[in-house]
Parts: C-alpha cells; sequence; structure tokens
C-alpha cells in the first residue's frame, strides 16, 4: 500500500476517531499532516494514563493515536502500507516498501501516552543488520533530545524522516533504488523480533 491507496477500514475508521476526540477536547481539527502532531502531543499530555479505571480508555486512545499518526506518517512519506493483527495492537506495524524500516504506531502512540518504554510494542524503528550502524549514526546527528520530549510523536516523525532519508541515500549509494521490500520480508524480520524465531533479520527479496 503507497499513500496514494486506500486506508485500511480498521485504520480509517480509528483515525477518524482521533480527530473526534482532539476536537472535542481541544475544539482544533486535525488535517492530517505533520503540522498537527503538536496538537495531537498536546492532547496525549493531558490525558490521565495512570488510572487503572480509565485502562479502556486509554486503549481507545492508544489505538485511534496511533492510527492517525501511521496515516500521517504512510501519507507524507509515501510506499508505506499497514501490516494489521486483528485483536492485537502491538502487532500492528507500518512498513515501506522502498526501504526497509518498520515500526508500530500503535506502540509509539503508547509510548507518548504515559512517556515510558513499552517493551513488546515494538515501537522503535527496524531496520535490516546491514542498515543499523547507519541508523544508529542517523540517530546520533539528532543530538540530545530532552527526556520529556522523546516520545512526542512529533519528534518521532523528524526522526523517522531523517533515517527514510538516509536509508534512500544508502540506496542510491547502492544502485539498489528499484529495491522493494514485500510482507513477507517485514514477516520474518517481526517474527524473530518477537521471539517467534531464532534469527534476528530477513533477507532481502
Amino acid at each position: 500500500m503507497n499513500a496514494h491507496e486506500a486506508t485500511p477500514p480498521a485504520i480509517d475508521e480509528l483515525s477518524r476517531a482521533c480527530i473526534e476526540y482532539v476536537r472535542r477536547a481541544l475544539g482544533i481539527e486535525l488535517d492530517g499532516t505533520p503540522d498537527t502532531l503538536p496538537i495531537l502531543d498536546h492532547y496525549l499530555a493531558n490525558v490521565l494514563s495512570d488510572d487503572r479505571a480509565k485502562e479502556e480508555i486509554n486503549d481507545l486512545v492508544v489505538s485511534s493515536a496511533g492510527a492517525y499518526f501511521g496515516e500521517v506518517v504512510r501519507r507524507a512519506l509515501g510506499h508505506g502500507r499497514w501490516h494489521l493483527e486483528e485483536g492485537d495492537l502491538t502487532g500492528y506495524r507500518l512498513e515501506l516498501e522502498h526501504v526497509f524500516l518498520f515500526f508500530n504506531p500503535m506502540g509509539m502512540a503508547r509510548e507518548a501516552l504515559v512517556s515510558a518504554d513499552q517493551p513488546g510494542w515494538m515501537a522503535h524503528l527496524e531496520v535490516l543488520p546491514r542498515d543499523r550502524g547507519l541508523l544508529d549514526q542517523t540517530l546520533a546527528r539528532m543530538g540530545d533530545v530532552r527526556e520529556d520530549d522523546y516520545y512526542r510523536l512529533a519528534v518521532r516523525f523528524e526522526v523517522i524522516e531523517l533515517v527514510v532519508s538516509a536509508l534512500e541515500g544508502a540506496s542510491v549509494s547502492r544502485k539498489a533504488q528499484d529495491e522493494a521490500f514485500s510482507p513477507a520480508v517485514y514477516a520474518a524480520t517481526a517474527r524473530a523480533l518477537r521471539g517467534e524465531s531464532g534469527e534476528r533479520g530477513a533477507e532481502e527479496n
């Protein structure tokens, strides 16, 4: 799925719910662009996340905010497709086709909500083993990020943009601009990361 293809119905419904939640809370209409991510961050910062009675509400916030954030990334960068796992938000991921990069937007939204790492949610950027050094170098160029900014979705978007640009540059250097990574390649890597395989990583198509 690229930026011009239809959004999966479940993601579209959740993304629209996020827009409605923010409109009710802040009186602001999100328009699906990266410029609205600071507004979403402000909304998430005001959602109580440590009240056990609100756990169900927080699950709705995480899924809807993650869907909206993932759609912002997909539409802004292109070449993206969703992988959904029914009944398991931890298994959702956004995959890019022209470079190997994936992450779980729901996991990033959950981390933004609670301002803490969420193990098992695949909330961090994953690349092929050959590109891990490049990923580390790119993240290092970001410099120190304040702890209270680290989990913000607006900051995550900036990081994703930089990493994608670096991966595209590496692809040009390898004269591999026509590479395309299939869902099967991503599935193999995701299984490894989730402990379903003995190896971490995947072979290219």
